[in-house]
């Protein structure tokens, strides 16, 4: 298996998202290999699913006002705060890789096994996968949630890594902050935990050395890449899809239409 690695380290809140929609395109016409990506949002977001209502989950006004963007991926998932505090992976590859299973079940479980290993690296022994929110636990709290898309053939798989956490930030924006952690959860504090927690003085390149390393030990080696041109170019030209109404807002207008359809 041939993996290309790219760490495009802090970007633009949007950039992240365009990127790794340009990625699968370009991988859906065999211009680049399977690629592991990581990014940080170099200012705080929310992003949010793609079937996810925006005005459900989010204090949409608030974050108009604190000058917050609000991002859909395409990628499915739930909503979630987003800083420069966190690495965001994604793992793109052609559906018919026969070294990893078929099924977006079985997808989230061997992927997420890439963070489980890079945890282990760290020295932390009580590491899980919750198989039914596809969220990787450390010390029985949250450390890493994921999403995914197929598309055209090929796989997105997803998701953050926590480094340090800004609850307050969290609980201001989104209505509940609790709604993707494990039942009977009241506080996020309680549900949730970061690395500089659980490792004291860890810095973020230790971080990406082992999450790296995690993914490499699951999938193979991979090499130091770039973004060809193609790449760059759409994902420029994404931005103003990710910037539109229409996308942002695309669930819950059609939720809207479905009702007044059934009203009459």
């Amino acid at each position: 298996m041939r993996w290309r690695f790219i760490d495009l380290d802090k970007v633009d809140s949007i950039a992240g998202a365009a990127t790794f929609d340009a990625i699968m395109k370009a991988r859906s016409k065999d211009m680049v290999d399977d690629t592991i990506l990581f990014w940080r949002p170099s200012k705080s977001a929310i992003y949010i699913g793609y079937h996810q209502l925006a005005y459900e989950d989010v204090y949409v006004n608030i974050c108009r006002k604190k000058g917050i963007p609000i991002i859909r991926r395409t990628l499915g998932g739930g909503t979630g705060y987003s800083d420069e505090n966190q690495i965001i992976y994604n793992i793109i590859f052609r559906e018919d890789k026969p070294e990893i299973p078929t099924g977006p079940r079985n997808v989230y479980r061997f992927i997420l096994e890439g963070v489980v290993e890079a945890i282990h690296t760290l020295d932390i022994d009580d590491v899980s996968i919750d198989g039914k929110r596809f969220g990787v636990y450390v010390n029985g709290k949250k450390i890493s949630g994921s999403g995914q898309l197929t598309s055209k053939g090929i796989v997105n798989a997803g998701g953050s890594f926590l480094i340090d956490f800004d609850f307050k930030a969290m609980s201001e924006l989104l209505k509940n902050p609790v709604k993707n952690l494990r039942e009977g959860i009241k506080e996020p504090e309680d549900g949730m935990t970061y690395l500089r927690k659980e490792v004291m003085g860890i810095t973020i390149d230790e971080a990406k050395t082992a999450l790296r390393e995690g993914f490499e030990k699951i999938l193979g080696k991979s090499y130091d890449g770039d973004l060809i041109p193609y790449e760059s170019e759409l994902a420029e030209r994404l931005r103003e899809k990710y910037l539109g109404r229409e996308w942002i807002f695309r669930a819950d207008m059609r939720q809207k239409r479905r009702k007044k359809l059934k009203g009459k």
